[in-house]
């Protein structure tokens, strides 16, 4: 997936399945007798240092309240592909995926509620900031509004023919959506109004005598504060925003593959992307450096979670699970298939 252009996550979901991964430095592979998962995992969620849920392909869920040293399968109402995780507290959360699935616990994952489909579309990313209020994004230009749980929701979106990947909120108020073809949006308004972002250096150049090519896609988001955040995309792609996303400046990653996902804990970073790559920043996510070492993997990484400054989680292809308790200085394999 280096420069498939044009083509959006769905078929990321479809392709990278299968070709999740050989590569030519890959010779020696270690694999856990017992592994946690064995399906691709997608996304993650923390609720403290200890408490960890991680969702994937065919209703997957897979629950840790003890820091990763245990684990419980919970059992999903359908065996739907689940995109994302998301919990405010240590009992309420809420999954998202194919079909428009949506389920809703109260008790930390124990049971999990069917929520009334919405939309027969894919929900690729749900953001809650309280037990009531939350977003969820996906295809077909999907943006939908809860303030109530999840009991009842409101189309926010306008039928735009985009996928949206990814939805970050810092308040009721303001919030920000990704997508396929470099779309980017941010509301003042809770989402009753959004409007279009720019980066002018991620736009492909125009060539001469030739049809442009298509903008870059991208997939991950994260705001620090009201002002300060980040985006990811296809060919290594960082982007900076310091007033809350009216400008943004491409930073310079060491890698050209698609990055899907980001995390900051103070001036620390880490983004993670396809075929184990794995960047991290030390300045406030203005330098990015590679760290192919620091987790010995060469399959694609799709979510990367920091609880706190200490403990961090990275999931992926073939039920990778890799922890950090001790700031990203290491990192240990808990599930999947590592160099040895």
């Amino acid at each position: 997936m280096k420069r498939f252009a044009g083509i959006s996550l769905l078929l990321f979901l479809t392709v990278t399945v299968l070709g999740c991964g050989q590569s030519d430095d890959m010779k020696t592979k270690k694999a856990f007798k017992k592994p946690i998962a064995r399906k691709h995992l997608f996304s993650l969620e923390t609720s403290g240092p200890d408490r960890v849920w991680v969702v994937g392909f065919e209703g997957v869920i897979h629950h840790s309240a003890d820091g990763g040293k245990t684990w419980v399968m919970q059992k999903a109402p359908v065996e739907e592909d689940l995109y994302n995780v998301c919990f405010v507290n240590d009992t309420t959360g809420w999954i998202v995926g194919k079909h428009g699935v949506m389920f809703k616990t109260a008790d930390g994952g124990s049971t999990w509620q069917q929520l009334e489909t919405v939309k027969d579309t894919r929900l690729f990313d749900a953001h809650f900031i309280n037990e009531t209020t939350g977003w969820v994004v996906g295809t077909m230009g999907t943006i939908l509004h809860t303030t109530d749980g999840g009991a009842s929701w409101t189309e926010q979106g306008w039928g735009e023919d985009r996928y949206y990947n990814g939805v970050f909120f810092i308040d009721e108020n303001r919030g920000w959506i990704v997508g396929e073809y470099s779309t980017m949006y941010m509301t003042t308004d809770g989402g009753a109004k959004w409007t279009p972002m720019v980066c002018k250096e991620i736009e492909p150049e125009e060539p001469p005598d030739d049809f442009p090519p298509p903008p870059p896609h991208l997939y991950g988001i994260y705001f620090q504060d009201e002002n300060t955040g980040w985006m990811t995309g296809m060919d290594g792609i960082i982007i900076k925003t310091r007033d809350g996303g009216a400008t943004w400046k491409r930073q310079t990653p060491k890698t050209d593959f698609t990055l899907y996902q980001i995390a900051m804990q103070g001036q620390k970073g880490w983004a993670v992307g396809e075929k184990g790559n794995f960047l991290v920043s030390s300045d406030n996510g203005n330098t990015w450096q590679k760290d192919m070492e620091a987790l010995k993997t060469r399959y694609w990484l799709r979510d990367v979670v920091f609880s706190d400054a200490q403990n961090g989680w990275i999931i992926g292809a073939g039920g990778t699970i890799i922890q950090t308790r001790d700031g990203g200085k290491s990192w240990k394999g808990l599930s999947g298939l590592f160099i040895r």
